[in-house]
């Protein structure tokens, strides 16, 4: 008879699938390594936090990346490379070597003047991946309900 995990270790298998399957994607679907992705990340992350109010669904979110007002968005709030150096907690210069890289990429753009934003072409590589992630959320979260752990990790209390 298979011994059931407790809820902390089905938690925390079922998170660490969940991260390895995003490390597979990210270098299969994207072709760049993990810390050049959670760079990505980041850049997302400052644009949705800054956009929030008006890119409703999917679609509109993508339009507003592609569109040039994104450049004026970002000329009164530019992300540095100092900042994300300092959100992942990496050297800077690392920072800046995965930035060029990414730029080469052409998955984001890179001015003093404008910081960092997303490349035009980044929908492109990005649309796929992020319905895929979204499906290994889905998966996910389904295994830690199937598991009646879902609602011990929402109530959690440090």
């Amino acid at each position: 008879m298979k011994k059931k995990l407790e809820a902390y270790s089905e938690t925390l298998y079922h998170l660490i699938n969940f991260r390895i399957e995003q490390f597979k994607q990210s270098k299969n679907m994207i072709g760049i390594d993990y810390d050049a992705f959670m760079i990505l990340q980041v850049i997302g992350s400052h644009y949705l936090k800054n956009n929030t109010k008006e890119a409703s669904n999917w679609d509109s979110l993508w339009e507003q990346t592609r569109s040039s007002r994104i450049e004026e968005f970002y000329s009164s709030k530019k992300l540095t490379i100092f900042a994300v150096s300092s959100i992942l907690d990496l050297p800077k210069e690392t920072v800046r070597r995965k930035i060029t890289y990414l730029k080469k990429k052409k998955l984001i753009n890179h001015t003093t003047k404008l910081g960092l934003l997303p490349h035009e072409k980044l929908e492109d590589l990005m649309k796929p991946f992020a319905s895929k992630e979204i499906s290994s959320l889905s998966k996910f979260l389904q295994q830690l309900k199937k598991h009646k752990t879902l609602d011990q990790l929402i109530n959690f209390k440090d």
